[in-house]
């Protein structure tokens, strides 16, 4: 088993409106962290394409107990918990000094670039180095979307938007989410807990669709709320992505 460690300075191009790490943010660094272990166990990027893989992230769970500011240090230790199938899990916990500040766990399949098919990688535990005791409690959800949703969005697959895998990266439809939502919603809420499952690819030119719910308070104050957010290519069979975020009201100081 191997907890692997980094620690990252909040620059001034992640933090959000409000002088805060932002979930795309904070979403890279988990990105990061995670190809870096990889890497130095054997079955990182490179590794993974000499031999016709590539990973593929398809669920994750993130809560935040407190969001850092610009120039503060996060440091975040991240681990592989057991292969299950086709199924690979890490997770990660993230401190500000000596304060948990969030966690989070994620799902990954390793795909076959040609056919984009999942692989099995049972047979290749060991390659994992997983932790079996001790990790969170926690574990990734499938989103199941309310009845309505409003169409808020339309907009076309950038370069921008693509990674070495010449498809959107998954942190790019976390900023799609994002910009689904209104301005007065990132300024009055903080999130606390999100979600977000990854559907289908999308490439490209692709012309997308976005879609939100009409928040939902959480509790009788009406300080906590539920949104839902999808992207869907136009005439695609299934979304691109589903989202859920639990926020809270900003207290005024």
């Amino acid at each position: 088993m191997t907890i692997f460690t980094e620690t990252y300075k909040v620059r001034s191009t992640q933090v959000n409106l409000n002088n805060q790490l932002g979930l795309y943010g904070v979403l890279g660094m988990l990105q990061d962290i995670a190809a870096e272990h990889a890497a130095s166990l054997g079955f990182g990027y490179k590794d993974l394409v000499k031999q016709g893989f590539f990973w593929a992230l398809i669920q994750q769970k993130l809560k935040m107990y407190h969001w850092p500011q610009w120039n503060e240090r996060v440091t975040i230790h991240t681990w592989s918990l057991p292969v299950q199938g086709v199924h690979a899990f890490r997770q990660f916990e993230l401190y500000v000094g000596d304060r948990k500040i969030g966690e989070s766990t994620s799902t990954w399949i390793t795909m076959d670039i040609a056919s984009r098919r999942p692989i099995d990688m049972t047979d290749r535990q060991a390659l994992f180095h997983p932790r079996r005791e001790g990790g969170l409690d926690m574990q990734t959800e499938r989103v199941l979307l309310p009845e309505e949703m409003i169409h808020v969005a339309d907009f076309k697959v950038r370069i921008s938007d693509l990674d070495v895998n010449s498809h959107v990266n998954n942190v790019k439809y976390t900023q799609w989410a994002l910009d689904m939502m209104r301005e007065r919603d990132h300024r009055e809420w903080v999130i606390q807990e999100y979600d977000i499952n990854f559907l289908s690819e999308t490439f490209l030119g692709d012309t997308m669709q976005g879609y939100k719910s009409r928040g939902r308070y959480l509790n009788p104050e009406k300080t906590l709320v539920e949104t839902y957010l999808y992207a869907q290519k136009e005439g695609g069979a299934k979304p691109a992505f589903i989202a859920k975020w639990k926020a809270q009201k900003v207290k005024n100081e």
